[in-house]
């Protein structure tokens, strides 16, 4: 087994927001934590409090006001910047090198499949030779779903031998059912009475996400749903409460009847075991990938169309009124070794080998 005497890390945007940013911020954490120092190699950088020990940040600064072309200048630079003789963890795009381990949440061409883009432009095809790239220079590959994986090798021709799936873990010490006592002050905090249904969307990406399907089959319910969009943009409806970007997630997951996802291309949705652990079920369309490893009381699957969607909602309401929509023993529900430290360990194993 080779020894780790530190790590690179290359990941466009070290920030506490959700999906893999969040993740990034886990992994630094824990590395850190175990004494094995990080170069981390960005385009932003914006940690939470005080930095880890023994982390270094790298920031490659914009150079124009185009997001997209922004990032395929790093994904080509980002590798001239690497602590040479540690082994590198490419989760952005990265070219120009070998890497040790790379991790995907997913792959940009079944993102534009999903969304019905069949002819890809000149960004999206930079993006598919970029990750295309990364896929074949990477010594072993990290997916986050058996659906990513399948994606890799029927998309990329990458050799399965490489790909391993690696559900992604929930931080329990911050997701879990410590505020359940105090869900009907949260409620209230919110504006939300006893009696409504609170539907909770965490979304930045609204389209994407299914917001027009939910917001269908919300209008052919009644006035008792109300869906409360957690994310920086606002959706407009009047059945909608905008919460704006939140950090407190156990908070508003706690006070939710449900969390709900009806996305285009999902490669995985952690929101949904961090909702579980919270106490609280989620809906999730059949597109999603956590999917694969989630399971009645705590995740609720249906085809993604709104008649689908209304069936289950009246169906989750009924259990809404009965009082038996709460999640008691989420590690039921969640069929995967969740646990960070579970998962950390697994990565490391994979840089050693």
């Amino acid at each position: 087994m080779k020894t780790l005497s530190g790590i690179n890390l290359i990941w466009h945007s070290i920030r506490p927001q959700g999906g893999m940013d969040r993740h990034v911020l886990d992994l630094i954490a824990g590395f850190s934590a175990r004494d094995i120092p990080v170069r981390a190699i960005a385009r932003t950088v914006a940690w939470p409090g005080k930095p880890p020990a023994n982390v270094e940040f790298v920031v490659l600064p914009d150079r124009t006001p185009f997001q997209r072309f922004n990032n395929n200048r790093f994904d080509r630079k980002a590798y001239d910047y690497i602590e040479k003789g540690w082994p590198v963890i490419g989760i952005s795009r990265v070219t120009g090198g070998p890497v040790d381990l790379s991790i995907s949440g997913g792959t940009h061409l079944a993102h534009l499949m999903d969304k019905g883009k069949k002819k890809p432009g000149y960004f999206d095809r930079q993006v598919i030779a970029n990750e295309k790239a990364l896929y074949e220079h990477s010594r072993a590959i990290v997916t986050h779903s058996r659906r990513v994986h399948d994606e890799i090798v029927r998309d990329y021709r990458i050799d399965p031998s490489k790909i391993h799936v690696l559900y992604p873990p929930v931080d329990t010490g911050f997701f879990n059912r410590d505020l359940e006592e105090k869900r009907s002050e949260i409620r209230h905090s919110l504006g939300v009475k006893d009696d409504q249904f609170l539907l909770l969307f965490p979304s930045n990406n609204h389209e994407l996400k299914g917001a027009d399907l939910i917001l269908e089959a919300l209008e052919k319910l009644g006035p008792s749903f109300v869906l409360a969009v957690a994310g920086k943009k606002e959706l407009k409806h009047p059945r909608v409460l905008n919460l704006g970007f939140r950090e407190d997630m156990p908070a508003l997951y706690t006070a939710a009847d449900a969390t709900i996802l009806a996305s285009k291309y999902e490669a995985f949705g952690l929101v949904g075991p961090e909702s579980i652990a919270c106490g609280t079920p989620v809906l999730f369309s059949d597109t999603i990938g956590a999917v694969e490893v989630l399971s009645e009381p705590g995740c609720y699957r249906f085809r993604r169309n709104v008649l689908e969607l209304e069936r289950l909602l009246e169906k989750t309401a009924e259990r809404f009124r009965e009082g038996s929509l709460r999640v008691s023993a989420p590690a039921k529900c969640i069929h995967y070794p969740y646990v960070f430290d579970d998962y950390l360990e697994e990565l490391i194993g994979l840089l050693r080998a």
